[in-house]
């Protein structure tokens, strides 16, 4: 990360449901939110695992992210890098292109994998 990029902190919890799929909720000091958003400069989503998250043994593995419309692409803007032994990933959108991508997360546990709904981030002309 650089020093020019909006840093948003998330919190991440997940659990998994009654037919063993993985429900992420998303919050930023405390109060829930998407997990996505609107995108108007260069920024850095930080997605940090919850301590109940960890204790039940989940890891960030990675993030697939594509574009919702292939007529305005912006999915070549997002990189990811996981960190903390897999406890974070930091999703870096250099905002260079307008659209709207989808974000799934990737994780693990007990060596079954699991993907998130996609948070949409939208990408704002500057």
């Amino acid at each position: 990360m650089n020093n020019t990029q909006e840093q948003i902190l998330f919190t991440v919890n997940i659990v998994l449901n009654s037919d063993d799929e993985a429900n992420f909720t998303y919050s930023i000091n405390g109060k829930e939110v998407t997990g996505g958003g609107v995108v108007r400069t260069e920024t850095a989503g930080v997605y940090s695992l919850d301590e109940p998250t960890l204790a039940k043994g989940f890891l960030f593995t990675g993030a697939t992210i594509t574009d919702v419309d292939k007529g305005t692409p912006c999915a070549q803007d997002f990189s990811y890098e996981v960190s903390d032994n897999g406890r974070t990933i930091t999703i870096i959108d250099t905002d260079e292109n307008p659209g709207k991508a989808c974000l799934v997360f990737n994780v693990e546990r007990d060596g079954k994998a699991y993907e998130s709904a996609d948070p949409q981030v939208e990408n704002e002309e500057r």
